[in-house]
C-alpha cells in the first residue's frame, strides 16, 4: 500500500480556531459527558495497544510501522481535544485519568493482549491480517459514533470536533480496510484464521477497558434504536466486503443483546 498519500494528510487536529466560549454557553447534556470520557478514555489508550504491537513481527513492515506511527499520533490528540472541551464545558477529567483507566483496565483486556501476542507468535504469517481486520472492524465503528454523535449534540463545537475526527477515523479504516483486504486475499487458511478469531473473540471497542455495563450503554445512546438495526447491518456489510468474510453478523449480533440489556444504574464511578 502507498503510505505517503496518509502521512501527507496526517496532523494534528484543528483546535486553535475555535471558540470554546460557544461550547460553555452550550455545554453538555449528561449523555454527551458519559460519551466523551469514555471517548477520551479510549483514544489515550491507544499508546498501550502500539506498545503490545511493538513486541510482534508487524514492526518488521516499514509502511505499518510508518501507519502505526501516524494513528497512534493522531488518536492522542483526538483525546486530547475532547477533554479540553469538557473542561471547557465545566466537566474536567483528572489530570491522572489515562494512568487510572489503564489501572482499571478489565482483566478480559489483559487477557485480550496476552492472547494477541500468543497469536502473533504462534501465527506469525497471519497475525498481521487478523490485527488490520480488526482495527478496520473497530475503526469503522468508531467512525460511526463520531458521526451519531455530530448528528445528535446542539453544542457546535463539538459538532465541530466530530466532523474534523471522523475525516481523520475515516483515513485509519481505509488503511485498515485496505491492507486487510490484500492480505487476505493472499491465503484462504488466514481467511479462515481471521474469521474464526473474529466469531468468538471480537467485541466493540472498549471492551475490556471499560465494563460490559458501560460499552451497553455507549452503544445504546449512540446507535439510538431506530437507526441501530441500519448502523449495525451496514458495518456488518462493510466487513463482509472482506475475503472470507462474507456472512458475519458480529455488530448486528452485538446491538439486538445491547439495546435488550436492562439499564441499571452503573455501579463503576471512573467513568464520571
Amino acid at each position: 500500500m502507498e503510505i505517503e498519500k496518509y502521512l501527507n494528510h496526517s496532523s494534528k487536529i484543528e483546535t486553535e480556531d475555535l471558540d470554546w466560549s460557544e461550547a460553555n454557553r452550550y455545554g453538555l447534556n449528561e449523555s454527551e459527558r458519559f460519551i466523551l470520557t469514555y471517548f477520551s478514555d479510549i483514544e489515550s489508550q491507544t499508546i498501550i495497544y502500539l506498545r503490545d504491537l511493538l513486541h510482534t513481527d508487524i514492526v518488521l513492515e516499514p509502511e505499518t510501522l510508518a501507519f502505526l506511527t501516524m494513528w497512534n499520533y493522531e488518536e492522542y490528540f483526538h483525546g486530547e481535544a475532547l477533554s479540553r472541551l469538557m473542561a471547557e464545558c465545566g466537566s474536567p477529567l483528572e489530570k491522572d485519568r489515562t494512568a487510572r483507566v489503564r489501572k482499571a483496565a478489565q482483566f478480559s483486556e489483559r487477557l485480550e493482549a496476552f492472547v494477541a501476542g500468543l497469536v502473533s507468535k504462534v501465527f506469525r504469517r497471519q497475525f498481521p491480517a487478523v490485527f488490520m481486520t480488526w482495527g478496520a472492524l473497530n475503526e469503522i465503528t468508531t467512525l460511526h459514533g463520531y458521526e451519531q454523535l455530530e448528528d445528535q449534540t446542539q453544542n457546535p463545537i463539538l459538532k465541530t470536533l466530530c466532523q474534523r475526527i471522523a475525516k481523520q477515523e475515516r483515513r485509519h479504516f481505509a488503511w485498515y480496510f485496505n491492507s486487510a483486504r490484500d492480505r487476505l486475499k493472499a491465503s484462504r487458511g488466514t481467511q479462515r484464521l481471521v474469521r474464526l478469531l473474529l466469531k468468538h473473540f471480537w467485541s466493540p471497542v472498549g471492551a475490556g477497558v471499560k465494563s460490559e455495563e458501560e460499552v451497553a450503554r455507549l452503544t445504546r445512546l449512540i446507535f439510538p434504536q431506530e437507526k441501530a438495526d441500519l448502523i449495525a447491518r451496514e458495518i456488518d456489510q462493510t466487513l463482509s466486503d472482506l475475503p472470507g468474510l462474507s456472512g458475519l453478523s458480529l455488530m448486528t449480533d452485538y446491538m439486538k443483546k445491547a439495546l435488550a440489556r436492562p439499564v441499571f444504574p452503573l455501579t463503576r464511578r471512573l467513568e464520571s
